[in-house]
């Protein structure tokens, strides 16, 4: 019977896989701080009189900078504030009187950033399931995105 528990014993140690190997955020060759993918969004506007040529730009954790064309689009544009139920990381309005359109970026999937535009009134609560889709870029997966303005 001790036999059997000796063995039982033995067996269960020889099963047990040992302590894990600590992880860590340095380059195992290096020993240098591994950065971590960052994405900074934020909006780029040239106003041209009644419109506005727009662009979302997207710049990287080395400076480097892709500005995505959106299009010419009416009024005076500017930053703005998305309603909370909209998911939105950053807006943008561009209004004519009381009416408008407001873009927004929406990250997707988490390699994709996807541009909606929504029809604004003045005093009338927009609703999210009226937005249409302008535009999707990709993005790195698992990229960390700020929102600028």
């Amino acid at each position: 019977m001790t036999r059997l528990a000796i063995a039982l014993a033995l067996f269960g140690l020889a099963a047990c896989p040992g302590p894990k190997k600590p992880t860590t955020t340095t380059d195992q060759g290096t020993g240098e701080p591994v950065l971590a993918k960052k994405l900074s969004i934020a909006w780029g506007i040239t106003q041209q009189g009644e419109m506005a040529d727009l662009f979302l730009q997207v710049t990287d954790e080395t400076g480097k900078q892709v500005s995505h064309e959106l299009g010419r689009w009416k009024g005076t544009c500017a930053p703005d504030k998305a309603q909370d139920n909209m998911k939105a990381m950053i807006a943008l309005s561009c209004r004519t009187g009381g009416t408008g359109t407001q873009l927004q970026a929406i990250q997707q999937g988490g390699d994709e950033i996807v541009i909606m535009k929504l029809g604004i009134d003045e005093g009338v609560m927009p609703d999210p399931m009226a937005r249409e889709e302008v535009k999707r870029i990709k993005v790195p997966l698992g990229v960390a995105i700020e929102a600028g303005s």
